[in-house]
């Protein structure tokens, strides 16, 4: 039996850090908290649903790449490629690089622990 290693756990919690952030968002875009979005009631309530939706898909991937799924692996692995592209994209400010890094850091490590997220079944612990 192998224990699990120190940098999946860290990827986990970046992921969940992830998934906290677009909650977060999604609240704050519902409750109409944010200050720099249009007036456009419909826009907002778009934005605030993908938000939620968003979260919501990467919690599923969460626990399908906590039980090693490797499709799981695969699309984790695509959505922080694709949100990172889709950052430096964006007007880059404070908070872009902040969220660049969030989506950086678990790319890296689910890189390097490929051989823990594509193991066997059989080998769990």
């Amino acid at each position: 039996m192998t224990n699990r290693p120190l940098t999946v756990n860290v990827n986990y919690a970046f992921i969940l850090l992830n998934i906290l952030i677009w909650l977060v968002l999604g609240v704050i875009i519902a409750f109409d908290a944010h200050p720099a979005l249009p007036d456009i009631p419909v826009m907002k309530g778009i934005m605030a649903g993908l938000s939620l939706t968003i979260a919501c898909i990467l919690l599923v991937l969460f626990i399908y790449l906590y039980k090693s799924n490797k499709t799981a692996y695969y699309l984790m692995l695509a959505f922080f490629a694709v949100s990172s592209i889709l950052t430096i994209l964006d007007d880059v400010g404070l908070s872009d690089l902040v969220v660049l890094l969030i989506n950086i850091i678990p790319i890296a490590l689910l890189l390097k622990d490929r051989v823990w997220y594509l193991r066997e079944k059989s080998n769990l612990t």
